[in-house]
């Protein structure tokens, strides 16, 4: 936020911070408002005086744009050294009743980096999408938006944790608490009803989206029923057409019309590669007010929703068996995305907690899904409905999430007026009794959002449906992937074409059978949660169930760590590359048991352990029961590993090296746990030795052993004789060992060091 000053002859441009607020009819608001010393910008001498005199005067603003001002520029961004003003300049600037658009072309330049410099630390998002600028010089075009606050604020309303909306936040002084108290508000569009009295009434002035002229003719009405989906939420509010979705108009019907104009809210379609759609807003920080929003559709955000509808429902719907996909169904994917992305920009926040709160029975019945959905809000990643079997008889257009109960509730909870209330804290009571609907109706819960990191509660999964129950729902869902394997050469052959489409189709399913495992790995360790405030029964978080967890495990045991056979099919794979799918199949697993293996996860189990006893999956069974999964040959009469399983079992050690040598090694009861692992292991590998079935097997048993003696002793570098200087330079080296062996228990020698006395 930034205001415009006067001073004496001078315009000083400030940045403003709505962050710490108070009474101002309390003493403590002097002392708010001297702590709160607005930052000069940048500061303009006064060229000339307006027409009405002192009040209105003119100032030179073109060097705001054309130089190098830090709150304003990309050279951070860019990893530029310098701005060069001679090859900077001012493009354009349009004027309108509530903002100011200006776009100016910058020129940077960036020195070669010093040999041997390289960038080090963690890769942020700016360092993975914003890579920096090459050296020499980069031309850019920068757009700078400056909307007008309202005159009059609008009365805003608390957040509560148990609805998902947006939020602004203040530290209010001004309250009478012995603290200093954070008050948050929700963001949400001014909305006043024509009639106050009318139970339902249009509002004075409704939330219009056009849909710019970019945008390919034959999506536009899919667009707007799109942002028109909205409307039976608003009713539960008691607005009607409070939402409408419009056609730009050309410069013939409406010439003062234009998409840069504040007072429009526009859906933008962009030449751009990503596969992605977003609905930023803006709003009012003194309220949450939102006033305007200009959502933004990439071009391939079609290639987006086209992998993800053929590799989750390809079995339920033949038109996803089509390359290109049918325009009607293409349109109703686009619709999804407009009304999921329309639903952010009119404050909503991602809720995945509600999609769990649907049993499997009910994701599977017709008519069920037919009235509330397979998801209850368009705002979970609960795209479409993969557990759905062929012989449920769910309708096509059902597969489709819809503008669920979860959206109508949660939008009458954030936009319906209250009679009579005249401040925000007047609204508390009625929107708690609102809350507590959660209580009997449980699909209409949010997530506990910030409250939990991710992966605490296995019903707030992301991509997942009917994760109340992910175990049987992944049996379901792997159901359809093994139908969809089965279309994915008529699907893709094309006379005359590649096999590209077959490649990337093949990865989504591949990716999608990823997504499912990884739902139930994160029932270990989990707990169930619902956001609750006093007077609620019971605790927000309860722990999943000793069996729930172990039967996860097990669950995948046999179907993620037992090669899954499907995937390694002849006849597509040799269509698409000449090797890699030891690679495919081995990453796919790892990725699911690197997260199995996740420390926050086993922090949790251990922690279940302390407080809840023998009620607990106990942490010892936990890593026992993965171990055993991962290494099942060892049991056997005859020992034998094929490459995958060998690939999965190096993967295993992998993990468990990082955790306990990495940059991020642990440090507390796991090392422990881990190295026990290790030593029970190798304990089973020596003895596995013995049985091995043929020489590649016996290789890796060797190896193995090999790789846990280095995991346990990092600093155990065995050298060759070359480096130690013959015989000699062996003696000391053994007898190294031979010291380490005495002073470490845990010591054991790696199986390729041959001894001369042994």
């Amino acid at each position: 936020v930034v205001r415009w000053d006067r001073r004496g002859d001078r315009i000083l441009f400030r940045s403003v911070s709505y962050s710490v607020v108070s009474d101002p009819s309390r003493p403590i608001a002097r002392a708010v408002e001297a702590s709160n010393n607005d930052t000069i910008i940048r500061a303009f001498d006064i060229k000339a005086l307006g027409p009405e005199g002192k009040d209105t005067v003119v100032i030179d603003v073109t060097d705001l744009y054309t130089s190098d001002i830090f709150e304003m520029s990309a050279k951070t961004r860019l990893q530029a050294s310098s701005m060069d003003r001679k090859r900077s300049f001012v493009e354009d600037a349009l004027a309108f009743p509530t903002n100011i658009e200006i776009r100016a072309t910058h020129t940077y330049t960036k020195r070669p980096d010093p040999p041997g410099r390289r960038q080090t630390g963690p890769p942020t998002p700016r360092r993975r999408f914003f890579r920096g600028m090459r050296a020499g010089s980069a031309t850019l075009l920068m757009h700078y938006s400056m909307v007008k606050l309202p005159e009059k604020p609008m009365m805003p309303r608390l957040y509560d944790q148990r609805v998902g909306y947006f939020t602004v936040s203040q530290t209010d002084y001004g309250r009478d608490e012995q603290r200093a108290k954070q008050v948050r508000f929700i963001t949400r569009w001014r909305l006043e009803k024509k009639d106050p009295n009318a139970k339902l009434s249009e509002p004075v002035k409704p939330i219009v989206y056009y849909i710019d002229s970019a945008t390919p003719k034959k999506w536009i009405p899919y667009m707007i029923r799109g942002v028109n989906k909205w409307q039976v939420a608003f009713e539960k509010a008691g607005f009607k057409n409070a939402i409408i979705g419009k056609v730009a108009p050309t410069p013939e019907e409406d010439p003062e019309w234009h998409p840069e104009d504040a007072r429009y809210s526009v859906i933008r379609w962009l030449p751009s590669d990503i596969p992605n759609a977003s609905g930023p807003h803006v709003h009012d920080p003194r309220t949450g007010e939102i006033l305007e929003s200009d959502i933004q559709f990439y071009h391939n955000v079609q290639s987006l929703v086209r992998n993800w509808y053929f590799t989750q429902v390809g079995a339920l719907d033949p038109r996803a068996r089509q390359i290109p996909m049918p325009d009607d169904l293409m349109g109703e994917l686009l619709e999804y995305v407009a009304a999921h992305e329309v639903g952010h920009t009119l404050g909503f926040q991602h809720n995945m907690k509600a999609s769990s709160m649907y049993t499997l029975d009910q994701v599977r019945d017709p008519k069920w899904v037919s009235k509330m959905s397979h998801t209850p809000t368009m705002m979970d990643y609960s795209r479409f409905n993969y557990v759905a079997q062929p012989e449920d008889g769910i309708a096509i257009a059902d597969l489709i999430p819809k503008v669920g109960p979860y959206d109508q509730w949660a939008t009458m909870w954030g936009y319906k007026p209250i009679p009579g209330a005249t401040s925000p804290d007047a609204e508390k009571a009625t929107l708690n009794q609102w809350a507590l609907e959660q209580d009997t109706k449980p699909w209409l819960r949010f997530t506990t959002g910030g409250r939990n990191p991710r992966g605490h509660d296995p019903g707030e999964q992301t991509e997942a449906v009917g994760d109340a129950d992910a175990v049987r729902a992944t049996e379901l869902g792997l159901k359809n992937l093994k139908r969809v394997m089965e279309y994915l050469i008529p699907v893709t052959s094309k006379k005359g074409e590649t096999w590209d489409e077959l490649s990337t189709y093949y990865g989504s399913v591949l990716g999608q059978w990823v997504r499912e495992m990884n739902h139930v790995a994160n029932i270990v360790g989990g707990f169930d949660s619902q956001q609750k405030h006093a007077g609620q029964e019971g605790p927000l978080y309860t722990p999943v169930s000793s069996k729930r967890q172990s039967d996860a495990v097990r669950f995948l045991v046999e179907n993620a760590f037992n090669t899954p056979d499907y995937f390694i099919r002849q006849d597509i794979l040799r269509r698409i590359e000449a090797n890699g799918v030891l690679s495919r199949i081995n990453n796919a697993q790892t990725r699911v048991l690197s997260s199995l293996l996740n420390t926050a996860r086993l922090g949790r189990i251990i922690e279940q352990n302390s407080m809840d006893g023998n009620g607990a999956y106990r942490v010892t069974s936990f890593l026992s029961d993965v171990r055993r999964g991962i290494w099942t040959e060892l049991s056997e009469q005859s020992v034998r590993m094929d490459a995958y399983r060998r690939a999965l079992q190096r993967s295993y050690m992998g993990i468990i090296d990082t955790r306990l040598n990495g940059s991020r090694a642990v440090s507390d009861d796991a090392r422990a746990l881990y190295r026990g692992e290790l030593r029970t292991l190798d304990a089973e590998l020596k003895a596995a030795l013995q049985r091995a079935s043929d020489q590649e097997t016996r290789y890796h048993l060797q190896d193995c052993r090999d790789q846990i003696a280095r995991i346990l002793d990092p600093k155990f570098q065995p050298r060759s004789p070359a480096a130690g200087g013959g015989p000699a330079g062996r003696r000391g080296f053994y007898e190294a060992l031979e010291a380490m062996e005495a002073e470490t228990p845990e010591f054991c020698w790696p199986e390729l060091i041959i001894r001369p006395d042994r």
